[in-house]
Formats: C-alpha cells, sequence, structure tokens
C-alpha cells in the first residue's frame, strides 16, 4: 500500500539535522561524498514533520548520494574496482554476493549466513525465486541502512545491468512510498542503461512491489539523489 507523501523521510534534511548535532563535515568531504559543491540549503520535510525552505540548486546536493552501475575490471579481469564516478566514501552494496550479515532488531544484533552469490539468470525453480527474492530484500537493507546513517551508497554489480538495478528497485519497492512504475522511473532517470521493467528479475520484484512495504517510516523517493555510477568502458558497447 503507498503511503501519502507526509510520511516520507528527506535524507538531505535528515543530514542536515545530524550535522547540527556532530559538526559539518569538511569540505573536501562533503564534495566526495556529494560529488558536487556543498550548499546545503535544500528543502524537505523532516522527521518531525517540519517543513524546510527549499533551494533549488542545491536540492540534490546535501544529502547521501546512491550511485547506481557497475564495476571496473581489475588487473585479473573481475569486475572489482569503483569507477571514477564512485567517490571512495560511499559505501559499497555488491549485489552479486552476499556474506555473513548483521541484523539489528531494537538493541539486538545478530549474525546471519550469507545467501552467497547471485548469477545473472532468471531463476529455474521456485527455491531459486525465492532465493532471488532473500537477495533482493538483502541488497534493499543495506542501502536503507546506510542512507538513515547519512552515508552514499555504491549499488552494482559486474556491469550494471540487472543485479544492482535489481538491488535499488527493491530498496524504492520496500523502503520508500515508490510504486513499481515510480521506481524504474528513478532508476532509468539515473541509469539509462539500466533494465528496469525489463529486469532478468522483474517477477519477484513485482513480488515485492505487490506486498507489504517495510515496517519503517518510508522515505520520500522524490527527495533521493540517484547518480549514474558509471561501469567498466570495456562494457559500454554492451546492452
Amino acid at each position: 500500500k503507498k503511503l501519502p507523501a507526509m510520511s516520507g523521510i528527506d535524507f538531505a534534511a535528515l543530514r542536515r539535522e545530524r550535522e547540527a548535532r556532530h559538526g559539518a563535515p569538511s569540505s573536501a568531504a562533503t564534495a566526495a561524498s556529494a560529488g558536487s559543491t556543498t550548499d546545503v540549503t535544500s528543502g524537505g520535510r523532516r522527521l518531525d514533520g517540519v517543513e524546510v525552505e527549499s533551494s533549488p540548486a542545491a536540492e540534490r546536493q546535501a544529502g547521501p548520494v546512491i550511485y547506481v552501475g557497475g564495476a571496473c575490471k581489475d588487473a585479473s579481469g573481475h569486475h572489482a574496482l569503483r569507477p571514477a564516478a564512485v567517490p571512495p566514501s560511499a559505501v559499497e552494496v555488491d549485489c552479486r554476493k552476499s556474506g555473513t550479515e548483521v541484523r539489528v532488531r531494537g538493541n539486538v544484533a545478530t549474525l546471519t549466513t550469507g545467501l552467497g552469490s547471485l548469477h545473472d539468470r532468471k531463476p529455474a525453480s521456485d527455491a531459486e525465486c525465492e532465493r532471488v527474492v532473500e537477495f533482493l530484500q538483502r541488497d534493499a537493507r543495506a542501502i536503507d541502512a546506510s542512507l538513515r546513517r547519512g552515508e552514499s551508497v555504491w549499488v552494482h554489480c559486474a556491469q550494471g545491468f540487472n543485479r544492482g538495478p535489481g538491488g535499488l528497485l527493491a530498496y524504492l519497492l520496500l523502503y520508500t512510498d515508490a510504486s513499481w512504475d515510480e521506481a524504474c522511473g528513478a532508476l532509468k532517470a539515473a541509469r539509462p542503461r539500466a533494465r528496469g521493467r525489463h529486469n532478468t528479475f522483474r517477477q519477484q520484484l513485482e513480488q515485492l512491489a505487490d506486498g507489504p512495504k517495510a515496517n519503517v517510516l518510508l522515505a520520500d523517493h522524490r527527495s533521493l539523489d540517484i547518480r549514474d555510477g558509471g561501469n567498466d568502458p570495456c562494457d559500454d558497447d554492451r546492452r
């Protein structure tokens, strides 16, 4: 069920509140994280519902950034390195693999076994479908956890077509007020070559879209700063 817009979190406003409590980062650190100037006058609705004045020129510069795309090849030929568009400060969410995960509920933290690797192909059985859904939910949790800490995230796979974009779509569908069409639109606006409606895992993503949202205060998807994270130049001709 889609919640009204007034329930949304504006992450730019959330970062400003964090800075008011703990001090603003240096101009160099902020520029590296946002990839632009450091004007922090963007507006939105704070967690307490108070409206904040907006400056259109800075609206997408004050909060954490979501970089979605692929990875560059290392000396061994593996897609493992950050493209130039992704700053070192962005927290990595690799949608190809899942190691041990720490889950926090209230004041209790538990360790869960990782899911292993996710291959870029349509699931061929009910068990594989369930595993894809678990991967998408894991990706969404990881993205949400970083954004709520005010951290930028690098959401990626190898080439930035299916698995990375799929992880971002799962986040938008579970932790924001976005519908399926709105989530696909936000993804394509940031990275046109990413597969939204034609994603390998479309069936599982639509399952998430038709199910309940996460039991948290949902983010306003319109306030998110989603950018193309790039990919290895060797993959530019692949579709």
